[in-house]
């Protein structure tokens, strides 16, 4: 199995696939964790979209460091559609709720 089972004040080990990981931080940090993703998905997909936009509609933006600051915003806006949508939706439920594939595709 990918986890590692590790000792702690509970004595509960659990799979991180099926049950919430509640022994490893409060519920409340998976709330915080989660707003902020939220946060970073409401601001990071139209900054990026807007760079994307921008540099795409105006010649006088295609320079070679303007190349290179689109391809950081198409990764970004990438990581920020698989990977802290992911995050957000795992965080909410408290474990990784995508199963052993899920996380082998991630």
């Amino acid at each position: 199995n990918f986890y590692i089972p590790m000792s702690n004040k509970t004595g509960v080990v659990r799979s991180p696939f099926e049950y919430p990981q509640y022994y490893l931080a409060e519920p409340w940090k998976y709330s915080i964790l989660a707003a902020y993703m939220f946060m970073l998905i409401l601001v990071g997909l139209p900054i990026n979209f807007m760079t994307l936009y921008v540099t795409i509609q105006h010649k006088k933006l295609r320079t070679p460091l303007n190349y290179i600051l689109l391809n950081l915003a198409f990764a970004n806006h990438f990581m920020i559609l698989c990977g802290f949508t992911i995050t957000l939706y795992t965080s909410l439920h408290g474990y990784f709720v995508f199963g052993q594939s899920g996380c082998y595709f991630e």
